[in-house]
């Protein structure tokens, strides 16, 4: 079961289904959305007098298995994920109302490595370059 967090909302089901460039791939967890930037103007006065906002920037961190990963890293070039040319990830689920909502994600990992830990089930947490983070594509 994989665990969803869109823009500070956790979904978790079984029905989650993640895929890189259309091949399903199994996610541990994944977390995506966009942060717009605000700021505050300012006159003469020590008070803002309007606000304005700025750039879109969107973010992901994915968690894989390591045994998910490393048919990723024999594909890379060198073996090296950070190699890997940016991919699409379309990330589809049902939401409270039953609906299918379709994310899309343009990203590429921007590290590689391994978390060893003593407990059963080694998994990695993966901070990814995204490029674009759409939610709701699909009506």
């Amino acid at each position: 079961m994989a665990e969803i967090i869109r823009n500070g909302k956790a979904y978790d089901s079984a029905d989650v289904k993640v895929k890189i460039n259309g091949i399903p791939i199994e996610v541990k967890s994944l977390t995506y959305g966009n942060e717009q930037d605000h700021q505050l103007n300012h006159t003469l006065g020590i008070n803002a007098t309007s606000w304005s906002w700025g750039k879109n920037t969107p973010s992901c961190s994915m968690t894989l298995m390591m045994g998910d990963v490393t048919p990723l890293e024999t594909a890379a070039p060198d073996g090296d994920i950070k190699k890997i040319k940016p991919y699409t990830m379309t990330v589809e689920f049902v939401n409270d109302f039953n609906a299918i909502v379709v994310d899309v994600i343009v990203a590429k990992f921007k590290s590689d490595g391994r978390e060893v830990t003593g407990d059963m089930g080694l998994e990695k947490q993966y901070e990814l370059f995204a490029l674009s983070v759409k939610l709701n594509v699909f009506p």
